[in-house]
Parts: C-alpha cells; structure tokens; sequence
C-alpha cells in the first residue's frame, strides 16, 4: 500500500467515506447479499497510462491483492463490485482520443473515455459512433468492452463485439497483449478477469441525419411479421426501440408530461438520411401491421429522451430491474406471460440488438425500505427464468449469474479463458469471482451467493436458497419523516438517485479532482449511508456534501431529476446547525455584517456614481449592482446607469442603502443573517417607493427572485418586489426601440452563460439578442453552450482553488477555439474569472462584459477598464479563501 501511494501519489485513496463509494455499482445489491462478500475495497487508484496499471499488477501480484477494475459503474450487475476487497482501478483519468482515421473510419481511445464525449470529438470531424450503450451520458468505452452486450444502432451493426477492432489489455503477470479478431473473445463481455484495459479501436462511421418515426399498435403479436417485411423493403433503419403501456405510463407519470396514449404500444424506428421513398415505404408497411404514425415531434421527443429509461425511479424511489436478450418470434409471449404473471407491474423497453434479437429492459417499482423488498428483487430472477424458457438468455453473466457461464459463453470458450487466466493470472488477483463459477474457480468469493441462486426454482417458488439469503430485512419506519434531521424529502431522493453517473462528468467540480466523493451521485449515496445509519457526520462527510459551485449542470442531466443543486444548498443550514461551517463563507459573513461587501471594504470603496449619470432618490425602478461590480468591475454599472439614462428611464440610486443581497449567508447556511438581510433590504426599498429591481449580478437576482420571497414569507413579510436580469431588460429597451446604435464594433464575440442566470432561470436568448442587435458584432458560440455552457468556477473558490484554476482555463480555452475577440460575459464573478484567466494565459480572447459592448455601440467611449482591480481582487481572494474549509466548532 505505501508503494501504491509512491505511484499513484493524489491519485491513491484508502479513507473509509471514498472505499465505501467504490463498494457499489448502480444496483441496490441487499444487504443480506452483500454479507456474503467483501464489496469494501482496501484502496482506490487512479492510473494515467499503462506503465502505473502495469506497475500495479505486478505489486499486487506480489502481496496476493485483488484488483477490480472500474469504468464508471454504470451496470448493476456487479461487475465493478469488489468481493474480496482489494485495489478499485478507476480509469476515469484515462480519457484521451489516441488516435483517429477517417480513412479506415475508426478511433482509437483510453478506456476511460464517456461515450458522449467521445461522440462529441467525433461530431466535430463530420463522423459519429456506430452504436451505443443507452447508458451513453455516463459510461465509458472501456467498461462497455469489459461489460459487453448491445445498444442503440445494434439494429443495424449488431452486438459491440462486432465492431471492435482491437483492445489492448496489461494481463496479470504484467505483460501487455492486443487482442484482435477470435482473440477478443478472451477480453471482451469478461470484466477484466482476463486483463486490464488501457487502449480500445472500434469502427466508427460518418454522421447522417436521425430521422425516427414512432407508430403506436394496439398489440404486438405480429412484430416479427412486421420487422421481416421491413428488412426485406431494405431501409436504412439504424436502431429500432420498443416501449410497452406500462412503460410508457410509468414514465409519462414520474416526469407529469403526458403526450402519448397508455394503453399502446410503441416502435421508434430510426433510420439515417432516409429519401422520401423510404419514409413512404415505412408508413405503408406501418400502417398495413395496424400501426399509427404519431407526429414527427413526439417522435423527436421521445428519441431524445433514449437516455432516460429510470425517470420512472422517481416513483419507487427503488426499483428492481431485469435485462434479457431474446428472439425477435419470442417478444410478444414473453411480454405478454410477463404481463400476465406480474399483473402489469413490470414495465418493459426494448431495444434490437439485431435484425433478429431483441433486448428488454424491465421494471418494476419497489422501494428497498421495506419488508418486501427482497421478494420483489428476486422476481428479476423470475424474468430471467421465463427468458431463458423462451430461447433468451441474460444480459451479462456479472457476479450473480456465473452458474450460467458455460450456457452464456459457451463451453468452448469458456475453457480457452479458463486456461488463458491460469497461465497469466495464476494468483487469481483480477477482479475474482466474476463470469467463472465456482466450480471452475476454487477460490471464488461468492460461494455462497451462487449456491443460494443455484438452488432456487424460481419456475415454482421463492422460497428457495435465495429465499432464505434474502430473508433478513427491516422495515424502516422512517418512511416520509425526518431522519437524523434531514428533510423527508430529502431522505426519500436520497433513494430515488438512479447513481447512474450522467451527472459526473458534468459536474464542474468531479472534473478536476474526479473522485465519486466529489460527483452528485457520490452525495447522494453518502447522504443515504448517513440517513441509514452507516455512517456519522464527520468534516470529511460534511466536506463532501457541501463542495458544489451550484451550477446546476447535473441538474440538467439528472435522470430522475433531482434537484441536486438546491439540495446541496439546503443542506448548509442543517450541518450549521449541527456546528460545522466553511470557513471561509464564515469569514466573508462576517464581512457582509461588519461592512454590508464580501470584500470587508470600506463603504465608501463601493462608490462607483458618475457625475454626468442622473439618477433619483425614489421611485419604482432601482438597480442594483452588487458587490462585485460595485468594487472590482465599475464599468458594469457605470455602463447600466449610463444606458438608462440614454433610454430614458429614471432610476433610483440607493447610495450607502446598496449593501449586500444576503447571497453568501445562504451559501453558509446562515439563517438569522439571511433573515435580517432580508429585513434591511425590504425596508429600504419601500422607504423609496421601489416596486422593480434591475440587477446585473446573477448571484443577487437568484438571491432576490428566489430566496428573498421564502424568506419574506416565513419573516411575515409580503414580498412584492419584482426583479429583472439586466440581460432581459436589454433585450425589451431594444425591441421597444429604445435604444439606438451608432457605433459599428467590427467585433467578432463568444457568449458565457453564466449559471445564475442561464440554468436556473433559463435566460438564454435575450443576451444573444442583443449581441445580435449590436452593429457589426458577430456571434460564435462555444462548444458547450446555453444549457451546457460550463461554470466559471468561482464558488469553489470556498472549497478547492484547483477547481477554480480549472475551470477558467478550462472556459478560456473554449473562447480560443472559437476565434473570438471578446468572450462575453454578464456576471462580474465570471467576468473577473474570465478578465484573470484570459490575461494569466496570454489569450488573444479576451472579456468583456455585455455592457460594455452596448456602451461602446452607443457611442460611450470613457469605459472603465477593470483589468487591474480584477488582477489585483482576484489575488486577494486566493489569499483570503485559498485556507478555506469545512470545520466543526468548538
């Protein structure tokens, strides 16, 4: 262990709260189960190339240490589950594009890499992927190699095996090995077992349009008649879906959008670049099997809702799921016996993984809680056992049907990778008791798992060996209350997590430290252990809990949707009250209480009033600058009231009155500030008669449109005070005609969305048409924008200054892509972010804020240029916050 800590350095972890994240794939496995094993891992490790996996198999071949590797653990079938302990390998910090030939139409990458992102890179050079899994926001090319099976475009191309061209693999004597061709079979769909991944080339092909069409039938019996004339009409049907009624209710109900009938059954067919001639075909063929065309933006909505078949989670907040793959002639008895056996309580998506085969999905809505759950969990076994009667078979073999490894892979196989492993893992260190059963492996830790699956008869009971392994579980009379102080419903989301991973790596806070602690999902099955009674409270817990820039980015994601950034923030006052704080929002509270400015300045720092800018004492429009435009970017309200006056509209100047919104006791937790914020502020505005904020800072307008009227409401105080984003104001002074450009900028400009303002109030167009407005302004967007655009980072700056640094690169790097004079932003967090970040890295982009730009196109010239107080604030803060951490008081 201390040798790996040389090795790994950072990127090695053994503290418990970290090992216990790695203990779990995405499956709730019960806890009468995982007795039976060891799923806690001794360490973690996160290699960057070949020559770190290579060193650890040989120190791990040394001390008899299992290895398990682990792509994103996406499954739930164990396969990323440790069972003797041991040394997880994380590959998420292998994620490079190696290689890419458009000639021979492959790409060659780290095993780590998501499938999104690596669609992403591809999109970029006109090609795309062939297939992929439906878990594609989340897992990686490795873990699908190591999992095997089909997906999205197998209709067409088939299982991933087929369109494989290599994996290279270090085996567990430490030696590398490419396998190609016959040879793949001893690496592909087997865990790891075999070796560890480090390098994969599959085929790829040039992008083309996505047109699907969905057609809804009353039954289905005739769905193999119907895709054996449609093969042979030769389209060009790419991948093919099936939803059944119970699906399609579940899901319409957990998201309240209700489009499709439910009582139906539906095919999305999917077909590249189709002529007008195939479409025609398709309708006729469709129409002539008793289907009907539902609208092409239904059809849209529900391809891209591909991704999302656990939105019914949400109503569990657990689930028991099963995955089967079978004959295309079997699908109707199946879901039809299915349907019959469970009373319609198992709900089905399939998906071809051939022209022939069929993958189903099932649910069935349970919640781990209670008394039933183990039953319910073991009516998946059930599913299998009807499959397997119907000429189907399992999914994958993972920890819990390895009995069938010989049914599954076939005898032949199975013994070439037998000998394979005994020659070059002879200690048995990779990733034991996974696709061998125990009676081809001696040593296999699930012993007793397999004897109590081997010895259920599902067909007639559950209350066989399975049964009996199952049979310990509590109720938890916790059910809807609060527990350990946390909210009920908060508890309750803390089940419905899918722990699917999509919100990984979009999380602006995973990326540059990408540990699950540090992840969304990570949060939640902490906070579940914590509400469980498996874990304290501790800095470490709380640490974790509360690391979040609240960019909302996961939310966005969220396949349940969870609102995961208001959590992570209505947590802060809960762990206050239990004595923890962060010290360095500890710090700036009491700037915003002794001086009314996180920056703990004087007030008279804050005067940023022109003399040539009118203004009012009183009236019904103020604006409101903030703290950091007032101090660090004057031009921001400079440029605001200046514009005001050019449109006309008085507005009123609070002077000394213009403290703080109260954003940062929020972000602490701290209450009673909040509340005598809140008190303050109301009373100013009514002194002068103010009904409408303009603010220009993000931070404040969330703080005010949100925060302020809850708190107003529990102070007793009618809130009736209406907000609006400056980028919303300019846009409307513009389309009332208000204002009148002059000045052409020959500017060529990339837009910053920045997170207060775009996700969580969804402001998107308005500062675009603005841009657009401008007089020779030409907009370029950056690769990840609007919905997508990335966090500055600047909360972390509480938390993690690495992530800060990161990000801003990160931001400003995106800029350059685009050629763009000018990132622009809306913010003076991001705007400082941006200005320090651009002019630390000598970018030609540079920031300017979109006022700036209006100012300039009206012909405004005396523009206060912040770089220097930017340069300078911006320094101060690193030295201020940089110590910053969780910490319990004395």
């Amino acid at each position: 262990m201390e040798k790996l800590k040389e090795i790994f350095q950072e990127r090695f972890r053994d503290n418990y709260l970290e090992r216990i994240l790695y203990s779990h794939d995405m499956g709730v496995i019960p806890s009468a189960v995982k007795k039976t094993f060891n799923s806690l891992p001794d360490a973690v490790v996160q290699p960057v190339n070949k020559d770190e996996i290579k060193q650890l198999v040989m120190y791990a071949q040394t001390a008899k240490i299992p290895i398990v590797p682990r792509g994103a653990a996406t499954a739930g079938f164990g396969g990323a589950v440790p069972t003797k302990g041991g040394i997880v390998v994380d590959f998420i910090r292998m994620k490079k594009v190696i290689s890419f030939n458009p000639e021979k139409q492959t790409v060659t990458v780290e095993p780590g890499l998501v499938w999104q992102e690596l669609d992403e890179y591809l999109n970029r050079y006109g090609y795309t992927l062939r297939l992929y899994p439906t878990s594609y926001p989340g897992s990686t090319v490795g873990g699908w190699v190591a999992q095997g099976g089909t997906g999205i475009g197998s209709y067409m191309f088939g299982s991933f095996l087929e369109n494989i061209v290599e994996v290279k693999a270090i085996l567990g004597d430490g030696t590398e090995k490419t396998f190609a061709g016959e040879e793949l079979k001893l690496i592909y769909g087997l865990e790891g077992i075999t070796g560890l991944i480090y390098e994969v080339t599959i085929k790829i092909m040039p992008k083309k349009e996505e047109v699907p069409v969905l057609a809804a039938f009353p039954e289905l019996e005739s769905l193999s008649a119907l895709m054996d004339s449609l093969e042979k009409e030769n389209l060009p049907l790419w991948s093919v879906n099936l939803m059944s009624p119970e699906f399609v209710k579940l899901q319409q109900k957990a998201q309240n959008h209700y489009i499709l009938p439910e009582d139906k059954y539906f095919l999305n067919f999917v077909l590249l670049s189709p002529t007008q001639k195939d479409l025609d075909s398709l309708a006729e063929t469709l129409n002539r099997f008793g289907g009907q065309i539902m609208p092409s933006a239904i059809a849209q909505e529900e391809w891209n809702n591909r991704f999302y078949p656990m939105r019914l989670k949400r109503l569990g907040p657990s689930i028991v799921a099963s995955e089967v793959l079978l004959p295309k002639n079997q699908a109707w008895r199946f879901l039809t016996e299915t349907k019959n056996k469970f009373k319609g309580e198992f709900a089905f998506e399939g998906t071809f993984a051939a022209k022939d085969q069929i993958t189903f999905l099932g649910f069935l809505l349970a919640d781990e809680r209670k008394l039933n759950f183990p039953l319910l969990y073991a009516n998946s076994l059930v599913v299998n056992d009807m499959a397997l009667k119907m000429q189907g078979r399992i999914f994958a073999l993972g920890m819990y049907f390895t009995d069938y490894a010989e049914e599954f892979l076939g005898k032949d196989l199975v013994t070439k990778i037998l000998s394979f492993k005994q020659k070059t893992d002879q200690s048995g260190i990779l990733n034991p008791g996974k696709i061998l059963p125990p009676s081809l492996d001696k040593n296999s830790p699930l012993k007793a798992l397999n004897a109590a699956m081997k010895s259920a008869n599902f067909s007639k009971s559950l209350l066989g060996g399975l049964g009996k392994l199952l049979g310990g579980s509590k109720e938890d009379n916790g059910n809807g209350k609060a527990i350990k102080g946390l909210p009920a419903e908060m508890v309750e989301e803390s089940y419905i997590c899918a722990q699917c991973g999509f919100c990984r790596t979009n999380c602006t806070v995973f990326m540059p430290d990408p540990w699950e602690s540090n992840s969304p999902r990570g949060k939640w099955y902490l906070l579940n252990q914590y509400a469980k009674g498996e874990i304290e409270l501790s800095e470490e817990l709380v640490s974790s809990l509360v690391l979040c820039t609240t960019c909302k980015k996961c939310n966005v994601v969220c396949q349940t949707n969870l609102p995961n950034a208001e959590r992570w923030i209505g947590l802060r006052p809960i762990v206050n009250e239990k004595g923890y704080i962060i010290t360095g929002l500890d710090l700036v509270k009491d700037n915003v209480v002794n001086t009314g400015n996180f920056w703990g300045v004087p007030k008279e720092a804050k005067n940023w009033m022109l003399p040539d800018i009118e203004y009012v004492e009183e009236g019904e429009i103020a604006y409101w600058p903030g703290c950091w435009a007032s101090i660090i970017m004057k031009n921001m309200p400079q440029n605001i009231a200046r514009i005001m006056n050019k449109a006309g509209i008085p507005f009123v100047y609070l002077g000394e009155a213009e403290g703080c919104c109260g954003l940062y006791h929020v972000l602490g937790g701290y209450q009673e500030e909040f509340a005598e914020k809140v008190r303050e502020n109301y009373k100013n505005f009514k002194a002068r008669g103010i009904k409408k904020l303009i603010l220009s800072c993000p931070g404040c307008f969330a703080t005010f449109t949100e925060n302020y009227p809850e708190m107003a409401h529990h102070l007793g105080i009618n809130w009736d005070i209406e907000t609006e984003h400056v980028t919303v104001f300019l846009n409307r002074l513009i389309a009332e005609g208000k204002l009148k450009f002059t000045q052409p900028l020959n500017v060529k400009v990339t837009y910053h969305d920045s997170c207060h303002v775009g996700r969580w109030f969804n402001i998107y167009d308005e500062p675009r048409n603005v841009l657009k407005a401008l007089p020779g302004v030409e907009l370029v967007e950056m690769q990840h924008n609007r919905e997508k655009g990335l966090c500055c980072g600047l909360v972390a700056s509480f938390h993690s200054m690495p992530t800060v640094a990161y990000s801003g690169q990160k931001r400003i790097q995106e800029a350059e892509e685009t050629q763009a004079d000018y990132i622009v932003t809306n913010c003076a967090g991001c705007g400082s972010q941006m200005n320090y970040t651009s002019n630390a890295l000598n970018a030609k982009v540079r920031q300017k804020d979109i006022t700036d730009l209006v100012a300039m196109a009206l012909g405004i010239n005396d523009i206060f240029d912040p770089t220097e107080p930017i340069k300078n604030y911006m320094e101060a803060a690193v030295k201020l916050l940089a110590p910053s951490c969780v910490m319990l008081k004395k």
